[in-house]
C-alpha cells in the first residue's frame, strides 16, 4: 500500500473499553496518521474490514478466553490483503493471569498494550510495528520479532539499573541483567531459577503473597525493600514490577533502583516517626531497640543505665543478640569501650570495627565489622546510659545513619531520664513525700501511657477517685500530725488492696487516684471498690494508741466507656465520688452520662457495630494457654477485638454487652467461632501441634435451636478435631433462663467438643449444680487469681476451687496470671493450665503465628518452654 511520506499510516483500534479507545484515540490524533479508526467491538471492526480500507496497524483487545478476537486475528491473515498488517493486542490485567494461554499466540500479534492503556507507550509500539512492517517485505512478523530483540538485548545489558524478568506461573527467576550479578555479588547460577522473593529481605510471607497479588491484580506494584547481598549484608532499592510481553510470552519485569543516601534518609526519616510513636516503658524500649534491628541488620543491640550512686557500674535495660553468645564470650559490659562512652565518648566504626579498636575483648571475639556507641544524656549532658550497636558486616559511610541512630539514643535517653526519676523520685518531683506514692505529676504520666496502650490493645480499664470523708475536722481537732498518721495509713490501705499492675497516688490533699489494668468486666471494678470501702472502716489505731475510725468516698469511670481522654476521666470519676458523697458518704458510685448523651451514644456506637463485621473491622485475637508444669504452650483462647477506623481499638467490655442487647451477638459469636477453627486448623496442620482452641459461647447463643447445627458444620468445614475445640460457658448461665441448657451441652459433647465453665466462682452456682453440669473444665475467674498474694480469703476460694474440681475429676484453668507469685501459688496447689500476661498478651493471628514459628525454630516442637517467663 502505497503512502505519502509524510504520513505515517492509518490505525484500527477495536476494543471495548470506552476509556482505552479514547486514550488511544486522543494520543494519535495530531500525530501526522493517515487516518484513526475506532470500533467498539469485533462485529462492527470485520464490517469495516469488508469495505476494504487501508489498514498498516491493527489494535485489538484481548478478553477473557478471547476466542472471538483469535478467531478476528486468524481471519486477518488468511486474507491476502491483510496478512502482513501487524496487529497489538490489548490486554486487560484479569485476562493476563486467569484466562490466557501464553504458550500459543494468536497469529499476526506481535506486540502487547495493557489495558488501562498508557497513551505514551501505545504511540511507541505503534510507530515501532509500522516502520518495521514496512522494511520486513514477506516476512515482516519475523523482521519485528528480531529487530525488538536486538532492543530488548541492547536495553536489558546497558541498563544502569537492576534487571529481573521471573515466570509469572512458577514465580522464579528466568533471566538477569549483569548490574543485578554486580551489586549483588551472587553468581549467575544462585539466582536463576530462585523465587523472586529473593530480591527482598524486608518484608514477611504474608507481605510478598500481597505483593504478587496486587501485581496479578492491578498490572504493576511498586514498593520499596532491603535487597540482600552475596556477603550478608544489604541496601535499599526502589522495585518496580510489572507484567510485560517478551519473545511472545508473559514475564514479570522488575526494575531495582538503588537508593543510595536519599533512599537511607527516606527510610531514617520514617524509622524515626515510628519511634516516635511508639509508648514508654519497657515495652517502648524494646520497640525502638526492634526498630533499629530491623532497619540495620544489627546483630547485637544493648542498652545500659549507669548507676547514679556508683558510676562505674551499669545496669542492663535490655539486650539483643541475632545469635546467642557462648559461655566463654567476653562481657561487653566490661571492656574499656563501654566505659569510654560513659564518659561521654561517642565511639562509631562503620567498619572494620573489631581491628580498629583493639583493646575490647568482646569486639575481638565477635569480630563485628560495624560497631556504634552512644552515650544516652539527659537535658543537663549528663551521661545517663550507653547504647551499643554491633554488625557483623559493615555499613555504608553515612552521615544519615549516624545521625539517625543519635536522634534514636536521645529517644532512649529520655526514657532513662523518666524511669530514673520514677525511681529515685528525684527531687521529690514525682513522689509524694509523706506517703511515698506517686504524686498528681506521676499519675498523670501514667495514664497517659495506659490510654495510648489501651488504645491499641482494645483495654478497658478503671480510673478510681477516693476522698476522704470529713479529713478537714481531723486535721483541725486533733492536729496535722494525726492528719499524716492517717493519710500514711491510708496509702498502705490502698496499695494492700490493689494488684502489683494496677497505680495507687496521691493526687492532692486527702485525694487518692487509681488506675486499675486489664479489666474484663466492670463487675471486677466493683468488687475492688467495694473491698477498699470495706478496708477503709477497720479502725485505725493512732502513735498514741487510741483509736480513730474513717471512711471514704469513691468515685469511677471508665475507659473507653465514658471518656477516652485523661482530663474526661478524671473529671468524670471525680464527679462520681461527689455523688457517691451525696449518697451519704462511705460507698462508691460509677459516673453515669446524661441519660439523653447516654442514649445518642448508643444508638451511634449499635449502628456502627451493625456494619463492623461487614466492613471487616472485628479481629480474632489470641492469648496463649500454658501448661504449668512444663511452661509450652497447649491451646489459646478466642478473644474478639473491634478495631474502628475512627475510633481505634473498642474494648470488648463496652460493646459486648451491646452485642447481647441487640442479638447481634449471635451472627458475631458465630463468625469468630469459624474464624479460631479455620486458624487453629492451619496452625495444627503447619506446626504439627495438637493445639486446643477456646471460644466463648453467649447465653443467646445456646438459646438458638441450631447451635448444635452450626457448630457440626463448622467442624465439617474446618476439618478441625472437635476434642480440641472447648466451648466457654460463663457459670452464670442457669437452667431458668435457658431450659433446654443441659441437653444442647451435652449434644456439643456428643459432638466431640468439650464444655469449660468460665469465670468460676462469680456465680451463684450450688455444688450439685456443677456437679450435673455437662463439663470438662473449670476456669478460675481473674478476679480471684489476681489477688493471690494480697487477699487470703481469695487464696482460698482458688484452693477450694481447684480441689472440687479434682475430686469432681475436672481439670482447672487459672486467668488473669500475671506475676510470678500468681504462676507459683497456682501450679503448687495443681492447677493445670494456665493463661494472662506473665506469658503472652493476647496477639493477632499474624503475631501468634510468628510465636508459633519461633517455637519451631528454637525447640523443634520437643514440647519446651516457649513462653518463659
Amino acid at each position: 500500500m502505497a503512502r505519502d511520506e509524510k504520513g505515517q499510516g492509518s490505525v484500527l483500534i477495536v476494543a471495548t473499553n470506552r476509556d482505552d479507545r479514547r486514550v488511544l484515540f486522543d494520543t494519535l490524533d495530531g500525530q501526522n496518521f493517515d487516518a484513526i479508526y475506532t470500533a467498539k467491538d469485533l462485529q462492527q471492526a470485520l464490517a469495516f474490514l469488508n469495505q476494504d480500507p487501508d489498514i498498516d496497524v491493527v489494535l485489538i483487545e484481548f478478553v477473557g478466553p478471547a476466542r472471538e478476537a483469535v478467531a478476528f486475528c486468524t481471519q486477518m491473515k488468511g486474507d491476502e490483503r491483510l496478512a502482513r498488517v501487524p496487529v497489538i493486542g490489548l490486554l486487560p490485567a484479569e485476562t493476563a493471569e486467569r484466562h490466557w494461554d501464553w504458550s500459543r499466540m494468536p497469529p499476526g500479534v506481535i506486540d502487547w498494550l495493557r489495558s488501562p492503556v498508557d497513551g505514551a507507550e501505545a504511540l511507541a509500539r505503534i510507530r515501532q510495528a509500522l516502520s518495521v512492517a514496512r522494511g520486513g517485505g514477506t516476512n515482516s512478523d519475523a523482521a519485528v520479532k528480531s529487530a525488538a530483540s536486538d532492543r530488548y538485548q541492547f536495553a536489558f545489558e546497558g541498563s544502569l539499573d537492576e534487571l529481573v524478568i521471573s515466570d509469572p506461573k512458577t514465580g522464579r527467576i528466568v533471566e538477569v541483567n549483569p548490574v543485578f550479578l554486580q551489586r549483588s555479588g551472587f553468581p549467575l547460577a544462585q539466582v536463576v531459577g530462585q523465587p523472586l522473593d529473593m530480591i527482598s529481605k524486608s518484608h514477611t510471607r504474608e507481605q510478598r503473597v500481597e505483593l504478587n497479588a496486587r501485581l496479578t491484580r492491578e498490572g504493576s506494584v511498586r514498593y520499596r525493600c532491603q535487597k540482600p547481598r552475596a556477603d550478608g549484608s544489604s541496601y535499599p532499592v526502589e522495585v518496580v514490577s510489572r507484567l510485560a510481553v517478551r519473545a511472545g510470552k508473559l514475564v514479570h519485569f522488575t526494575i531495582m533502583r538503588d537508593l543510595g543516601e536519599l533512599g537511607r534518609l527516606q527510610q531514617s526519616l520514617g524509622l524515626l516517626a515510628e519511634a516516635i510513636e511508639v509508648g514508654a516503658g519497657d515495652e517502648g524500649v524494646k520497640q525502638v531497640v526492634r526498630l533499629l534491628v530491623d532497619w540495620l541488620e544489627l546483630d547485637y543491640v544493648t542498652l545500659v543505665s549507669a548507676r547514679p550512686d556508683q558510676p562505674t557500674e551499669v545496669q542492663p535495660i535490655t539486650l539483643y543478640q541475632r545469635v546467642s553468645m557462648p559461655g566463654d564470650a567476653p562481657d561487653p559490659l566490661k571492656q574499656p569501650t563501654l566505659r569510654e562512652v560513659l564518659d561521654g565518648s561517642s565511639v562509631i566504626h562503620l567498619s572494620e570495627a573489631w581491628k580498629r579498636v583493639e583493646r575490647d575483648a568482646f569486639l575481638g571475639f565477635t569480630r563485628f565489622e560495624a560497631f556504634v556507641g552512644l552515650p544516652l544524656r539527659d537535658e543537663r549532658r549528663t551521661v545517663l546510659g550507653a547504647l551499643l550497636l554491633g554488625r557483623r558486616t559493615a555499613l555504608p559511610e553515612s552521615t544519615t545513619i549516624v545521625d539517625t541512630l543519635r536522634v534514636a539514643a536521645g529517644r532512649l535517653a529520655l526514657e532513662l531520664e523518666l524511669r530514673r526519676s520514677r525511681d529515685q523520685g528525684k527531687a521529690k518531683a514525682l513522689q509524694d513525700a509523706l506517703t511515698g506514692l506517686p504524686n498528681r505529676l506521676l499519675f498523670n504520666d501514667r495514664l497517659e501511657t495506659t490510654i495510648n496502650e489501651a488504645h491499641r490493645t482494645g483495654e478497658m480499664f478503671a480510673v478510681l477517685f477516693v476522698d476522704l470523708d470529713r479529713f478537714k475536722n481531723i486535721n483541725d481537732s486533733l492536729g496535722h500530725s494525726v492528719g499524716d498518721q492517717v493519710l500514711d495509713a491510708v496509702s498502705r490501705r490502698l496499695r494492700s488492696s490493689i494488684r502489683a499492675s494496677d497505680t495507687v497516688a496521691r493526687y492532692a490533699g486527702d485525694e487518692f487516684t487509681l488506675i486499675l489494668r486489664h479489666i474484663v468486666q466492670r463487675d471486677d471494678v466493683m468488687r475492688i471498690a467495694e473491698k477498699i470501702v470495706r478496708v477503709m472502716e477497720v479502725p485505725l489505731t493512732l502513735d498514741d494508741g487510741s483509736e480513730l475510725h474513717i471512711t471514704a468516698s469513691i468515685g469511677i469511670s471508665f475507659y473507653p466507656d465514658d471518656a477516652t481522654t485523661a482530663e474526661r476521666l478524671l473529671k468524670h470519676a471525680d464527679v462520681a465520688m461527689y455523688s457517691a458523697k451525696g449518697m451519704g458518704r462511705n460507698n462508691f458510685q460509677t459516673y453515669v452520662a446524661v441519660p439523653e448523651e447516654s442514649h445518642q451514644q448508643r444508638i451511634a456506637l449499635e449502628t456502627k457495630l451493625r456494619v463492623a463485621e461487614r466492613n471487616n473491622e472485628l479481629r480474632v485475637y489470641y492469648q496463649p494457654q500454658v501448661d504449668s508444669f512444663s511452661e509450652d504452650i497447649i491451646g489459646m483462647e478466642a478473644l474478639i477485638r473491634w478495631e474502628h477506623p475512627e475510633l481505634g481499638m473498642i474494648s470488648p467490655g463496652f460493646f459486648i454487652p451491646l452485642a447481647e442487647e441487640t442479638g447481634l451477638i449471635v451472627s458475631i459469636g458465630e463468625w469468630v467461632l469459624r474464624v479460631a477453627c479455620a486458624d487453629t486448623k492451619r496452625w495444627q496442620t503447619r506446626f504439627n501441634l495438637p493445639l486446643r482452641v477456646s471460644v466463648n459461647l453467649s447465653a443467646l447463643q445456646i438459646k438458638q435451636p441450631n447451635l448444635v447445627e452450626i457448630v457440626r458444620n463448622v467442624v465439617d468445614e474446618t476439618g478441625i478435631d472437635p476434642t480440641l475445640l472447648d466451648l466457654e460457658v460463663t457459670e452464670s448461665i442457669s437452667v431458668k433462663s435457658i431450659p433446654n441448657l443441659m441437653e444442647t451441652l451435652q449434644s456439643l459433647r456428643d459432638l466431640g467438643c468439650r464444655i469449660s465453665i468460665d469465670d468460676f466462682g462469680t456465680g451463684q452456682s450450688s455444688l450439685d449444680y456443677i456437679r450435673r453440669f455437662p463439663a470438662d473444665k473449670i476456669k478460675i475467674d481473674q478476679v480471684f487469681v489476681r489477688n493471690i498474694g494480697v487477699d487470703p480469703d481469695d487464696e482460698a476460694i482458688v484452693r477450694a476451687t481447684i480441689d472440687m474440681a479434682h475430686s469432681l475429676k475436672l481439670g482447672v484453668v487459672a486467668e488473669g496470671v500475671e506475676i510470678e507469685e500468681h504462676f507459683n501459688f497456682l501450679r503448687d496447689h495443681g492447677c493445670e493450665e494456665l493463661q494472662g500476661y506473665l506469658f503472652c498478651r493476647p496477639l493477632a493471628p499474624v503475631s501468634f503465628e510468628n510465636m508459633l514459628a519461633e517455637r519451631e525454630k528454637l525447640f523443634g516442637g520437643n514440647g519446651q518452654d516457649l513462653l518463659s517467663h
